[in-house]
């Protein structure tokens, strides 16, 4: 699968990614200004978005509904090198009829599938985990 996006840069902190009609805006600026997200963002937010497409496409292959499916993302960068050293997703998903140990199977299986994981996973520890709530 090829992929291709356009950027243009548009201050001296700006930045627009564009694809397909779509734009992301980059803004490496601090405070109230700040208009969009920082890179190191882009790139942990694209695994939490990629987690939660194969998360819950798994779900539904295996016929259990996803009510509510949300995820909270925390990091570091070791500002020395720079560079993201850690980065831990946890997931909770509302489904009447899913178990801890059947959420657990299926992260583990969406994470096999998870382009942006797997190739994260060889360049930062990360820490995927999964809580199950009744709807």
């Amino acid at each position: 699968m090829q992929f291709e996006l356009e950027f243009e840069r548009i201050d001296s902190v700006i930045g627009v990614a564009r694809s397909r009609g779509v734009e992301l805006v980059f803004d490496t600026g601090h405070g109230i200004d700040k208009q969009g997200l920082w890179p190191m963002e882009v790139l942990v937010a694209s695994l939490a978005g990629c987690l939660n497409l194969d998360l819950a496409s798994a779900m539904t292959e295996a016929e259990y509904s996803v009510d509510r499916l949300t995820m909270e993302v925390t990091g570091h960068r070791d500002d020395s090198i720079p560079c993201i050293d850690t980065a831990s997703y946890h997931i909770d998903v509302w489904s009447p009829r899913l178990s801890q140990k059947a959420a657990d199977e299926l992260l583990a299986y969406a994470l096999g599938k998870s382009t942006i994981y797997n190739t994260l996973a060889k360049a930062i520890k990360l820490t995927v985990t999964v809580a199950v709530h009744r709807s």
